[in-house]
């Protein structure tokens, strides 16, 4: 037998037959060179382990020390062929002694042709075969006899060659064999085996399954990115630490789209997604090869296996063969080490269940919906048992061939019950229902149901059909609640998919033929002006039916009450939120259940954390007992980052941005990638920061001003400071022309700083004069730190300076505090001394660039550094991380700002000492964790 998932096409690429088996190659290279050899080593472990991929490492490492080697690979058809290896073996070893250069046997032998009817063989010819055998052997000088896929030996063969083991030993030869253990091995060879271990002449090299750190190695090497804990977590589970079936179920997550990756770390979309594998693979190849009914009965176990001692009376009635005929082929199945057995006697599993998931490719229509015909009516019927998951996936594959009805209320059940916990299958199990049902009113509420499990879980397109459908044929079916709730899915929808057209159509005439009366079409075209950025219309979109709105169902006026407050102080209009913040109880549905008040605590977090309000936000959901412990993804990453907690941030962050999670909620993506970008660039990750504000400005381009501070600081560490200038001015026309007020003060107190630097005190005050506008507008603790610190540069207001200390130091954001104070010292306005706080503060963030650049000013107001070790250490640390990112020379001068020539031989030192040629080979390692920091 082959190793079949060695050779399996995984990826675009090349594949990698051997990862991580370095320590075993050098173990049986040291097991057949060692002076006292022994003269047998086997190789061990199950299918797809990689036994003939370190085989071959082992043949060329033994090359290339001039070792020479012989080849053999025995065929499945050689097990009933008698003497097959040894006449083989005689054959080879005779033509090598007879050319007298045994290094020409380092190319592989062919594998022997298929058998032919034969004589049997004389009762003498063991011991003339093992003569010439030995003649042959001791005629040769070192040599190492490699022997592949030797479980197809035939009994003759090792009758012959396992007695031989003994008077090799010491000698010149060594045979290596790869063999996969298996119970049907005679007992008498194990014996022999035992013997011959047990005498020293025998050694045994195990290959064990890779673990966690070797498969997390292998895929960072295969994606140029760091697997997540959930993709390690499916790889464990589908491909039992078998190298190629993760390399073959990396390439098939690819191909079905439900592989991510993102800022070189790597996500699955859904851990439910299955693969989209190739029906070719070589395991399937090898299986259909086997003959009688193998081939059937595996791929109706593959779909059949989980009813456990059910499954094989189902399997004979699918391959139409008796139970004794299926168990037959099972034992062949469990002999080629491709099922296991357990807990009872007619309970099987796959040995790496991603076999079954290659097995149910190759099954056509008809296949796949009779099996799950004979499932379905088992479990109907009692006689077989399954877990929820798979009755609903095996009623979504027989559709019709089982009872619609019955399968109709099944599938709504099971897809209403996992809406929230399990998108994957909740979508398929609507869809499928919605294809069964025929009643009117009953696929009306399944639509309304698949419609706001597709929001949830980001399948817009799919969100937005079945939103639509009922809005246009099926209106008077629901009620006005999910009416409301579909013209709020059909809105966020379209911003989803960034139809920006449709938004648009929308808002300029098509919300006035929305169902449901006038209050639902006031607030779903101000929901869709939001998705267009268009704030200052969707506030007086709101003001002008307000009378609508709120005298409408409770609702749609609970609705209209959080447009209100949140768009208003969005605009800088914050009464209505500060009422809101003060006593959230006052809401029409806050007594209408648990999900309606944590909706509503969600939303006045989510817009604090907006304005940069850590500690109003905790105390918000501490104080009215948020009703579950979950917060969305987005929020915490937004809250992380502002507690200084950014490793935990920017782990969420990504997973977020490339799963799409942020996507949808207002402004939650830009928010997200606002967060992102901040932490990257002040790790010295620019070309990454910036990979995120681009993709903010494609995915979902709303409050994008809210990105100009740390787009501002990127172009500023290279150099830019013009550039940086003018994306902090176009931020502040952007907000203006959308008519927000949020995230001003940042810009305003950043344009202050930049019209002092550039000489222009009439401008730089009146940028303090705005400054203070918005203070006063939104009376936010962002806001008045901005204030302050504008109004104490631009005075040279020391008391100002000592309040702006005060107040970030109340406020407790890391990276605002140690920027507040390296702002105060920058414009000498504090204590220089100040400068060893913000660098503490900039190390527990581990913002490599931000301490860098502190360091400058520390020298120049000549404070000391602490910890040389340490600072050459992160020097050299933040100079690999910028060549990681692809900086040219130039650019790093800019940022580390030093001379080009500087930077060469700080190049030349880094590579010097690391052990790396090349930039390509230090960002690998920078990649895959290898670099010795």
């Amino acid at each position: 037998m082959i190793n079949h998932w060695r050779d399996a096409p995984v990826a675009d690429g090349p594949a990698q037959a051997l990862f991580g088996r370095d320590a075993s190659v050098a173990r049986v290279v040291d097991l057949a060179t060692s002076p006292d050899a022994a003269a047998l080593v086997l190789v061990t472990g199950p299918t797809g382990i990689g036994r003939s991929s370190v085989l071959s490492a082992v043949r060329d490492e033994l090359a290339a020390r001039d070792v020479a080697t012989l080849t053999l690979r025995v065929a499945r058809n050689e097990r009933d062929r008698p003497f097959s290896l040894v006449s083989r073996l005689s054959a080879e070893l005779v033509a090598l002694n007879r050319a007298g250069d045994p290094r020409r046997a380092a190319r592989p032998a062919a594998p022997a042709p298929r058998p032919s009817p034969r004589t049997p063989p004389r009762a003498d010819l063991p011991r003339q075969l093992a003569a010439e055998l030995r003649s042959s052997l001791s005629a040769c000088d070192k040599l190492t006899v490699l022997v592949d896929d030797a479980h197809w030996t035939d009994p003759d063969s090792r009758a012959v060659l396992l007695p031989m083991v003994r008077t090799l030993a010491g000698g010149p030869v060594t045979f290596v064999c790869a063999l996969r253990p298996s119970p049907a091995d005679p007992a008498g060879d194990r014996a022999a085996l035992d013997r011959l271990r047990a005498a020293g002449l025998a050694a045994v090299v195990s290959l064990r399954p890779l673990g966690e750190s070797q498969v997390r190695a292998l895929v960072a090497g295969r994606l140029q990115a760091q697997p997540s804990a959930s993709l390690l977590g499916y790889l464990r589970r589908e491909c039992r630490g078998r190298p190629a079936a993760v390399l073959t179920a990396l390439a098939g997550h690819r191909r079905s789209g439900s592989l991510r990756v993102f800022d070189r770390h790597a996500y699955l979309a859904s851990p439910d997604w299955p693969p989209l594998l190739p029906s070719a693979l070589p395991p399937v190849e090898h299986l259909k090869q086997l003959g009688g009914l193998v081939w059937p009965v595996a791929k109706a176990m593959a779909v059949l296996h989980p009813l456990g001692a059910a499954a094989t009376g189902l399997v004979a009635a699918a391959v139409d063969a008796s139970p004794d005929e299926v168990r037959a082929a099972l034992a062949e199945l469990y002999a080629e080490g491709e099922l296991r057995q357990g807990p009872g006697p007619d309970h099987w599993r796959f040995r790496v269940p991603l076999l079954a998931s290659a097995l149910t490719t190759c099954l056509g229509p008809y296949e796949r919906r009779r099996l799950a015909r004979l499932a379905v009516t088992a479990l109907w019927a009692g006689e077989a048992e399954a877990d929820d998951r798979y009755r609903a996936e095996q009623l979504v594959t027989a559709g019709r061939f089982v009872d619609p009805a019955r399968a109709s209320v099944e599938l709504l059940a099971a897809g209403t019950a996992a809406m929230l916990d399990d998108g994957y299958f909740a979508e398929r199990w609507l869809r499928a229902a919605i294809d069964l049902i025929t009643e009117p009113e009953r696929r009306a509420r399944a639509l309304v149901a698949h419609a706001s499990t597709c929001c949830i879980h980001l399948r817009y397109a799919e969100a937005l059909e079945s939103a639509w459908t009922v809005l246009s044929d099926h209106a008077d079916l629901v009620g006005s609640e999910a009416l409301l709730e579909l013209e709020m899915v059909y809105v966020v929808s379209l911003g989803g998919i960034s139809d920006r057209a449709a938004l648009t159509a929308f808002c300029a005439d098509g919300w006035r033929s929305l169902p449901g009366g006038e209050g639902h079409r006031v607030l779903t075209r101000c929901a869709a002006l939001c998705q267009l950025d268009r704030w200052r219309e969707a506030d007086e979109q709101l003001a002008a039916g307000r009378e609508v709105w709120s005298q409408d169902n409770d609702v749609v006026a609970a609705l209209g009450m959080i447009l209100t407050e949140c768009i208003g102080i969005f605009v800088g209009r914050t009464e209505p939120f500060d009422r809101a913040v003060a006593a959230p109880a006052h809401w029409p549905l806050w007594a209408a259940g648990a999900r309606h008040r944590f909706e509503r605590l969600s939303q006045l977090a989510r817009v604090l954390l907006t304005f940069g309000e850590l500690d109003r936000a905790e105390e918000v959901l501490t104080a009215h007992g948020m009703p579950s412990t979950y917060r969305p993804v987005p929020d915490r990453v937004v809250a992380d980052s502002q507690g200084g907690r950014w490793n935990p941030a920017l782990s969420l962050a990504r997973e977020s941005l490339a799963t799409g999670l942020s996507v949808g909620d207002l402004p939650v993506h830009t928010l997200t990638c606002r967060e992102s970008s901040v932490i990257l660039g002040a790790r010295g990750r620019l070309a990454r920061a910036r990979e995120v504000i681009d993709r903010a400005r494609e995915v979902q381009p709303v409050m994008l001003h809210l990105l100009a501070g740390p787009e501002s600081y990127l172009h500023r560490s290279l150099g830019a400071a013009d550039r940086a200038d003018r994306v902090v001015e176009d931020g502040l026309t952007q907000a203006v022309r959308s008519g927000l007020v949020v995230g001003t003060d940042e810009l305003w107190l950043k344009r202050t700083l930049s019209k002092l630097a550039a000489g222009d005190r009439a401008a730089a005050l009146r940028c303090v004069a705005e400054a203070g506008r918005v203070a006063e507008l939104l009376g936010t603790g962002r806001a008045r730190l901005c204030r302050l610190l504008a109004t104490a540069v631009a005075h040279h207001d020391r008391a100002a300076a000592q309040e702006a200390v005060r107040l970030a130091r109340r406020r407790a954001q890391p990276l605002e505090q140690a920027d507040t104070l390296a702002t105060v010292v920058s414009h000498h306005l504090g204590d220089p001394a100040l400068l060893h706080e913000a660098y503490a503060l900039y190390g527990d963030l581990d913002a490599l660039l931000r301490r860098a650049q502190l360091r400058s000013l520390m020298r120049a107001h000549k404070v000391a550094v602490p910890g040389r070790n340490l600072t050459s250490a992160e020097n050299e640390h933040l100079l690999a991380t910028l060549v990681a990112e692809g900086l040219t020379n130039r650019e790093l001068a800019a940022v580390l700002m030093c001379s080009e020539k500087s930077v060469e031989s700080r190049l030349g030192r880094l590579f010097r000492r690391t052990g790396y040629r090349s930039r390509v080979e230090l960002a690998s390692a920078m990649l895959t964790g290898e670099y010795p920091a």
